[in-house]
């Protein structure tokens, strides 16, 4: 466990000593911004609600945000209370300008629900579903990049948000074609 601590902190301040750039800041702040709140979801879902073929893909985004929200920050953050990187290592300097979160590091939330949308999207529609797991890649790095997780933070995050995705969007696909509701008391059709 210490080797995968060491491995997890060493790659975080990689990345801190070699990525980090005036160039780049701006639009890591701007990625982690749309991320907030999963902002960037909540709008395309709202936009494929609109559209009565992508209907269900729009609820399925909302519900996989929900699931995601319920599960990371309310279930797993507080149950394994691991602290963010800029708290334990209080010492380092920070030039990007940021709004520190008060909540716990494991999982990334930014990443676990953009995750969870980009994979719904890509179940519903493979060429939209790349650019909308590139958009979630790029959100779930951009919190490591602004030292406000760890890289396994973003990796737990992503994984159980694509988890999390193929469940909601599983789920939520089988019970349009198949509604429990429309069954016939008579004959179990």
């Amino acid at each position: 466990m210490e080797l995968f601590a060491d491995i997890d902190q060493n790659l975080l301040f990689w990345i801190q000593n070699n990525m980090v750039t005036s160039t780049l800041d701006p639009y890591m702040l701007l990625l982690s911004h749309v991320g907030n709140i999963g902002l960037i979801w909540i709008v395309w879902a709202i936009f494929l609600l609109c559209i009565k073929e992508y209907r269900v893909t729009g609820i399925a985004i909302l519900l996989g945000l929900l699931i995601s929200l319920t599960l990371g920050n309310g279930i797993l953050k507080p149950s394994l209370a691991r602290l963010r990187p800029y708290i334990i290592y209080s010492w380092i300097p920070s030039d990007i300008v940021v709004s520190l979160p008060t909540d716990y590091s494991f999982p990334s939330g930014h990443a676990f629900g953009s995750f969870s949308a980009a994979t719904i999207i890509f179940c519903r529609n493979k060429y939209w579903g790349i650019f909308a797991l590139i958009l979630a890649l790029g959100i779930g790095f951009s919190r490591v990049y602004l030292f406000l997780h760890y890289p396994s933070d973003m990796l737990g995050g992503m994984l159980l948000g694509i988890l999390c995705g193929i469940f909601t969007y599983k789920t939520v696909h089988h019970l349009s074609i198949s509604p429990p509701w429309h069954k016939n008391k008579f004959n179990g059709n």
